[in-house]
């Protein structure tokens, strides 16, 4: 229940982000704007205009539409009315309810129709070559099943004059039209509960309709997806945490987003709230979260599969690749957004080309180590998991990443070493001796030493080396060196057919001891190579 707190307070913050993000749009969406010094939607005219005589210009049929927009956007629907013609209305229709018919008059011109106030006329006398009479002109159409309802303006008698108004075969239709296009019953009940009230644009109660389909959603994803999770985590499936998580959090969120989309596409907001809310920012999120999350789910599996064959230099690899197309993957989405929001993103592009030569400047040392990173894995003179020698570190290799490689030293600790650097470094990889070398240089007292005692240990030395099981025939060599300063030398070379570290040591140690045993044996004894006081007592 936490998490769907969280991701409905998310949720909103997105919403309010994306409103930020959009400009500002309505269906009169050229002609108006909001004024944001004041604090309130004031309409904003763009156009050249006649010079209006009327107090509410209603003296051309481009300012009557104009002056009507204006009115019912500030929801002043009882200034509205002024712009409906009234008169002789049918049976079971009324003057008094001329706020209610401007209204619903307003409804079916956002959901239906797009005015473009630069097409109508603007002068007194009408557009003269629409082949209607010169008291009516044409304002826009409505399809209401298969038919075209037309909507007129027509001059009326005014104190003074003649003014434009709605028409009234026009007004007399607008309750049939907004029964067949006006809201459903469940937009209804918000229109009829939430304050009047504009936010961004947008009505206060589409506002509170989108964010009750958005609550909806995630009480309807929220079990499903727990159910789901549930199931996965049951399974004996090597990813099954992984997949749990990608159910339970991005997958989710995508579902539910989808899912709010779905009902908005369907419901009775107005195109003018939907553009400004669904600026596709929710969807983009979601699906860079759910992409980059399975991403790590086959990056994951794949590192699984390749150690299991052995292929641990191509896994070791995979962590940065996963990385690298992460990051394309998140650029892309972004690009497609924008151009969606009617961005150009080859200029885009164009412009992040410059920004990349001055960006490539600016990490120049940054570039050097990953080109450092290509040359490792592309020469492979080490592999994590090696036990190797950077000039005075020795250490294992415990990860090759994009810009530096981390190193465990044999006390334990922790060395990053930056890739550029470590190219340029002598590496003696230890861990790829296919065996280790035995050596023992031993001196024998001239004193209790005789030439038949010294053939006899080269001789058992030999011998017993020959014997030993991890001990390889070849090169195997045990030899009188000469008469050195401090005793009789005795080279003894010889390799250990063995990778393992610990291993030679433990046969080391049993060879050491042998050697001892045979020259104790023989009556001799090894002597230091500096003299050291012997207490025979």
């Amino acid at each position: 229940m936490r998490f769907v707190v969280w991701s409905l307070i998310w949720g909103v913050s997105l919403f309010v982000g994306s409103a930020w993000c959009a400009a500002p749009n309505s269906l009169v969406g050229a002609l108006t704007d909001a004024a944001a010094d004041t604090g309130r939607s004031q309409f904003v005219r763009s156009v050249e205009h006649y010079e209006y005589k009327d107090s509410l210009q209603r003296d051309t049929p481009r300012g009557t539409v104009e002056g009507f927009m204006a009115a019912v956007y500030e929801q002043d629907y009882e200034k509205a009315a002024e712009y409906l013609d009234l008169r002789y209305l049918p049976e079971g229709m009324s003057a008094k309810r001329g706020a209610e018919y401007a209204k619903q008059l307003q409804l079916i011109i956002e959901r239906n129709l797009w005015l473009d106030l630069g097409q109508l006329n603007d002068t007194p006398l009408g557009q003269d070559n629409d082949q209607l009479p010169a008291y009516r002109d044409l304002f826009g159409r409505v399809a209401l099943q298969s038919d075209q309802i037309a909507l007129y303006l027509q001059r009326v008698p005014s104190e003074g004059g003649t003014i434009w108004k709605v028409s009234n075969a026009t007004v007399a239709k607008v309750p049939k039209l907004y029964e067949n296009l006006g809201y459903g019953p469940v937009a209804e009940w918000f229109v009829n509960h939430v304050p009047e009230g504009r936010w961004f644009n947008v009505n206060l109660w589409e506002w509170s309709l989108v964010l009750a389909y958005l609550i909806t959603a995630f009480m309807v994803m929220v079990p499903v997806t727990w159910i789901v999770k549930r199931v996965i985590l049951l399974t004996k499936h090597e990813l099954k945490e992984e997949l749990a998580y990608i159910v339970a959090g991005p997958l989710r969120f995508l579902a539910a987003v989808l899912l709010v989309r779905a009902w908005v596409s369907h419901s009775s907001i107005s195109p003018a709230a939907i553009e400004m809310i669904d600026t596709g920012f929710l969807l983009v999120s979601a699906i860079i979260w759910f992409g980059w999350s399975a991403m790590g789910i086959f990056h994951q599996g794949l590192k699984k599969r390749w150690k299991e064959q052995g292929k641990d230099q191509a896994a070791s690899l995979l962590r940065p690749l996963t990385n690298f197309l992460r990051v394309i993957f998140v650029i892309m989405a972004v690009l497609l957004w924008l151009e969606h929001l009617g961005f150009n993103a080859s200029a885009i592009i164009a412009g992040m080309g410059i920004g990349g030569i001055a960006i490539a400047l600016a990490s120049k040392q940054s570039i050097e180590n990953f080109i450092g990173t290509i040359t490792l894995y592309s020469a492979a003179p080490i592999k994590v998991g090696n036990l190797c020698k950077f000039g005075s570190i020795s250490g294992t290799v415990e990860e090759i990443g994009l810009r530096c490689t981390q190193i465990r030293t044999l006390d334990r600790t922790l060395i990053h070493v930056p890739n550029a650097k470590l190219v340029e470094m002598e590496i003696e990889n230890i861990s790829q001796r296919e065996k280790i070398r035995f050596k023992a240089d031993i001196r024998l007292d001239y004193a209790v030493t005789t030439s038949e005692q010294l053939k006899a240990i080269v001789a058992e030395i030999k011998a017993m080396l020959e014997e030993h099981e991890l001990v390889l025939k070849e090169p195997l060599r045990v030899t009188f060196k000469g008469f050195g300063l401090h005793g009789l030398q005795v080279n003894v070379l010889a390799y250990i057919g063995t990778k393992s570290f610990p291993t030679f040591q433990l046969a080391s140690e049993e060879l050491h001891l042998k050697i001892m045993d045979i020259v104790v044996k023989n009556g001799s004894r090894i002597v230091p190579v500096a003299p050291v006081a012997l207490n025979n007592g």
